[in-house]
């Protein structure tokens, strides 16, 4: 550190201040500037690291945890760094403070200064053909290393001064500098370079006279506008600028509208708009673009551009028609692809537009007259009561309003509460049809409802209107069943849903088994059987055509060893299946005298069908509102003045109205069905559920657990015909 707080160090900084004072900016050299500028950041952040440092010295300690702080610090180094007064994430801990090369085509020579807060690699000028040789740290020899393909040497904490020489055959044309320099002092052939040339990438170019350096001060700018037909009219402004030359400021004069507000600014240039429309823009050398967006004060039929650099520009027109047609008048349509105009525009018509040459907007009407349809998609889950009296229903609703602003409910379904983008909506009324308004395009609906008419008839919407995709989760308490559905395309979940060919194949060869074994009356008997147990928890399946595989073995088993083993193996099957069928009859026991049994693991939720307690239904507001600006006109138009009024304040949503909270929704899960129908769905469609009540359910269990035993007891009985037993 003293090196740094040398009497060499603290005469330069105050000269430097002094040159400041002293000396215009405006008059001192771009590249002079910066090199003072941070010299003086670098001493100005080594002496505030220097005073933190010491402060942080002075933290208290207990005595107890001094002994683990080298092990908590173990690899953490970078945490003693300094960091970003707005993040501390972002740390620095090198600063080169001072760079200088003294180059020639025989011998070279280089030395470097600055500080390391934490021992880490420092990259060191040069690169492959240009590799630095005999490097010293303090008169310390250095291992030098390639780390990203460029020469390092790993430092320990604290300040160096790094000198060393080149090894090379002939001068290259540029060489790679480390990032973090603050100063440099570049000596090519015994001549000081005052302004040395720097690429993006970190590299010094030594021959300045090979490389496009810009020269000059010149400017050309390139403007494209975009009107957007909004309320009220926007207009966003597109300037290309290509700079060359030093650093400076420039005017650009009158370039925005005066009947004009501006509301954003997106530049990586500093810029400065005036009250006069002109642009104080801070440029340097590059390709720049600056955005700027304004919007008109007041309402514009007719625009005269009188702010035009050129006598021309290509404007861009983005029409809003759900708000009003219109056509321009009095300019020149042109290709947007072929006119330079910014590629997020080329979608929109593009205009040739002279200066001072008038632009008319001639509204054809207001308003879109065959705007594209609706595209919503509804998501519904319907719960049955446990009484089978009716279906708590939440749908979600999601898409694109184009042409209806309201939707309503059909009088079948009660709607008890909608929700538009996580905000409550009052429902109201009208043509005695339960509905909300919609404001927005992007629609994103919650609702929940009551259906109490038929449980087996539903309707496949229930709103006033036609979805684009449609599908259903229908949750069924414990002991319903569903056999079977019709106007629905896809049906996952159903007793006939669940018989696959596989299926078929197998109770139908154990059903001709049995009637090849038997006779008929056994076999019908066996057939039924497989209809209602086939799909059953615990049923057996694979062990009915394992028991008559060894009947029909029997049968033809010649008398001796091989005919009393198949009678162990005849035994053994009918031991084997009387086993597996009992959990089975336990099932269909429990399942039928207590269905709530069937799954232990989700617990019965209390099921609320009111929509809104006595207190609340009194308050309910029924209001009755119109969809659309066109329905509004006509009723002013049909009814007097003081009753349109009526008639339009009651389309407006109170502040202190009462929102409806409609019924609590079920949280149980027994049995899911899944419906989906593949394309859009009309409005009027139904679709039909063929369900099974618990009682219905109960009774099967039992005729199952009889036509199980009397399928074994028909087996049985042709054991003992055919005198297996003896």
């Amino acid at each position: 550190m003293r090196r740094l707080y040398s009497p060499f160090t603290l005469k330069r900084t105050i000269s430097i201040i002094g040159k400041f004072v002293k000396q215009p900016i405006s008059k001192m050299d771009e590249m002079e500037m910066m090199n003072q500028a941070k010299y003086l950041f670098i001493v100005l952040s080594i002496i505030f690291h220097s005073s933190t440092t010491h402060a942080n010295l002075q933290v208290y300690m207990p005595d107890e945890l001094k002994p683990w702080k080298e092990w908590i610090l173990h690899n953490k180094a970078s945490y003693q760094c300094p960091f970003d007064f707005n993040n501390d994430q972002h740390r620095h801990c090198q600063w080169i403070s001072y760079l200088s090369l003294d180059l020639t085509a025989q011998k070279s020579h280089f030395k470097m200064t600055g500080i390391v807060f934490a021992e880490q690699w420092v990259h060191l000028p040069g690169q492959n053909n240009f590799w630095p040789d005999n490097v010293l740290n303090h008169k310390t020899p250095l291992v030098i290393l390639s780390r990203n393909n460029n020469p390092a040497v790993f430092l320990p904490q604290g300040p160096f001064e790094i000198t060393g020489n080149f090894l090379y055959d002939n001068l290259p044309e540029s060489i790679f500098i480390p990032p973090d320099m603050g100063l440099l002092d570049l000596t090519l052939n015994g001549k000081t370079i005052h302004d040395p040339f720097f690429s993006k990438n970190h590299r010094l170019w030594l021959f300045a006279g090979q490389v496009k350096k810009p020269s000059g001060d010149q400017m050309h700018v390139q403007i494209f506008r975009l009107l957007t037909d909004d309320i009220p009219m926007l207009m966003t402004h597109w300037f290309q600028l290509s700079v060359s030359g030093r650093s400076r400021e420039v005017c650009v004069k009158n370039v925005l509208p005066d009947n004009s507000t501006i509301m954003a600014i997106d530049s990586k240039l500093p810029v400065q708009p005036e009250q006069n429309k002109h642009l104080r823009i801070h440029v340097r050398t590059g390709e720049w673009i600056i955005k700027i967006n304004t919007r008109f004060t007041e309402s514009v039929q007719r625009l005269t551009p009188n702010f035009f650099l050129q006598e021309s520009e290509i404007w861009s027109f983005n029409a809003q028609p759900h708000l009003r047609m219109i056509r321009l008048n009095g300019i020149q349509g042109v290709d947007p692809k072929n006119s330079g105009v910014p590629l997020e525009w080329q979608s929109y018509p593009a205009y040739r537009v002279k200066a001072n040459q008038p632009v008319t907007f001639q509204e054809q009407h207001r308003g879109d007259p065959e705007p594209p349809p609706d595209q919503l998609s509804i998501q519904r889950s319907l719960w049955l009561d446990f009484d089978g009296n009716g279906y708590t229903i939440h749908d979600k609703i999601n898409g694109t309003i184009n042409k209806n602003w309201r939707l309503n409910m059909t009088p079948l379904i009660k709607l008890g509460r909608a929700s538009v983008s996580g905000r409550d909506q009052l429902l109201t009324e009208f043509e005695n049809q339960s509905g909300i308004e919609i404001r927005t395009g992007h629609l994103d609906l919650t609702a929940d409802s009551r259906y109490s008419n038929s449980i087996s008839q539903l309707p496949a919407i229930g709103w006033d209107h036609s979805m684009n995709n449609v599908c259903a989760h229908l949750n069924l308490p414990p002991g319903w069943r569903l056999l079977a559905a019709s106007g629905v395309d896809t049906v996952t979940g159903s007793w006939l849903g669940r018989w696959r060919l596989l299926d078929f194949f197998l109770a139908l060869l154990i059903v001709m088994a049995i009637y090849h074994l038997l006779n008929i009356q056994w076999s019908v008997l066996a057939l039924i059987t497989m209809i209602l147990t086939f799909h059953e928890p615990s049923a057996p399946h694979m062990s009915w055509l394992h028991l008559l595989a060894v009947i029909a073995l029997l049968t033809v088993a010649p008398e001796g060893r091989i005919r009393s083993l198949m009678r162990l193996w005849f035994v053994c099957a009918v031991v084997l299946i009387s086993i597996l069928v009992l959990p089975f009859m336990k099932y269909q026991i429990q399942s039928g005298l207590f269905p709530q049994l069937e799954q232990k693991n989700h617990p019965i939720a209390s099921q609320h069908r009111t929509f809104l307690q006595p207190a609340a239904e009194k308050s309910v507001l029924k209001k009755r509102s119109y969809a659309t600006e066109h329905q509004l006109s006509d009723i002013s138009m049909k009814a007097s003045p003081q009753k349109a009024m009526q008639q339009r304040k009651a389309m407006q949503q109170r502040n202190d109205a009462v929102i409806q909270t409609g019924p609590g929704l079920p949280q149980w899960q027994w049995q899911s069905i899944q419906l989906n129908w593949n394309g859009p769905v009309d409005k009027s469609h139904h679709y039909r559920l063929w369900l099974m009540p618990p009682y219905l359910n109960g009774i099967l269990s039992m005729i199952r657990i009889l036509l199980v035993s009397l399928l074994l007891f028909g087996i049985g009985s042709r054991f003992s015909r055919l005198g297996l037993a003896k």
